[in-house]
């Protein structure tokens, strides 16, 4: 056969995996068109992708793989590899049973390593691909979402270091409590003798769980701002500029690992921040609904007494906090808190 111009490649074709694996999706390996139908020569053979295997509803519609090395007229494997030869500068897509023959001394380590990367580099391409519209669509929902996070990290800001680290921290680690907060009691008689007649125990306080304790996460300090950190990925996103999936295809074609697995962290950060912001949102006015606030404010008065004590107020959405009876700090829920926009992005494809 005469080999044809795409078929001769003087240097091993990394870039051509992601095209192998995505002809292999709709297709059997061999009709690639820069595959060599031959037998592959004994030395020189590199490994450029170990294991792939060929899906299902392509082996309904095609049948089996034929192998150049053992079954070139009958088809026979579902698993291959794709090897690249330095001597006939061709490449060739082998059965499984075939392409192990070709593994010199430490050349199936090497092969198993390039496999994981193209593996991860392949679903990386898959996740880009089935969410293409994600970087745009992120940009365009934060536009809107921006203003309410910021306006949460204030509010979530003041409510921490108005209730005081302690206090926070305890109403948050109800959250591993079973949602109930926790007073100490003292059971026994202080007359006994033994080390047991006098102990402090936990008791559950109030008939019912607390609400939105989640927002009480990293005491008077808080967590980093999911504002800042939200900004800062819609900055990163906003360079992407695809218009149809067909310029995807092509900037996923070009880029090298690093940069496909940035993009990749990058909308799956983006999409866990804008739920953090909402779920907050969310956990905030169970926080300050009627009722928690008064099963707070008891079990503050319970546990610190009426000088240590702090309460928080909620009346028609002006906040209030006091310590020891007197007010400490006072504001107006921003009224961005009260509407979250609808049509939040949301992941086509997880990895």
């Amino acid at each position: 056969m005469v080999q044809n111009v795409r078929r001769i490649f003087d240097e091993k074709p990394e870039y051509l995996k992601s095209s192998f694996l995505e002809r292999i999706r709709t297709g059997l390996p061999h009709t690639c068109s820069f595959i060599t139908h031959e037998k592959p020569p004994k030395d020189g053979i590199e490994v450029l992708l170990q294991d792939f295997v060929i899906p299902r509803h392509v082996l309904a519609k095609d049948g089996l793989a034929p192998c150049p090395i053992c079954s070139p007229v009958k088809a026979k494997y579902v698993k291959g590899h794709l090897l690249w030869s330095s001597e006939s500068k061709a490449l060739y897509a082998v059965g499984h049973c075939c392409g192990h023959g070709f593994f010199t001394e430490g050349s199936l380590t090497r092969a198993l390593t390039r496999n994981t990367n193209a593996e991860r580099r392949r679903r990386a391409e898959e996740f880009i691909e089935a969410n293409w519209k994600l970087p745009s669509e992120l940009v365009a929902y934060w536009a809107k979402l921006k203003q309410s996070a910021r306006d949460l990290d204030k509010v979530l800001k003041a409510i921490r270091v108005g209730l005081r680290v302690g206090v926070c921290r305890d109403i948050h680690r109800t959250a591993r409590d079973g949602g109930y907060l926790k007073v100490q009691q003292r059971v026994g008689h202080a007359e006994a003798e033994t080390p047991e007649g006098l102990k402090t125990v936990e008791r559950a306080f109030g008939s019912s769980p607390v609400q939105g304790a989640s927002i009480l996460r990293g005491g008077s300090r808080g967590p980093m701002s999911v504002e800042a950190n939200m900004s800062n990925l819609a900055a990163a996103l906003s360079h992407v500029d695809w218009k149809t999936e067909d310029d995807t295809v092509l900037w996923i074609c070009e880029q090298v690992d690093t940069d496909l697995f940035r993009l990749r962290d990058f909308i799956e950060e983006a999409i866990e921040g804008i739920e953090q912001v909402k779920s907050d949102i969310e956990a905030l006015h169970l926080f300050l609904d009627a009722d928690n606030l008064r099963l707070i404010n008891s079990w503050c008065r319970e546990t610190s007494g009426g000088k240590g004590s702090v309460s928080i107020h909620n009346e028609g959405g002006h906040i209030t906090i006091q310590r020891g009876g007197r007010r400490h700090r006072s504001f107006w829920l921003p009224v961005r808190l009260l509407n979250i926009p609808q049509g939040a992005p949301v992941l086509q494809w997880e990895n």
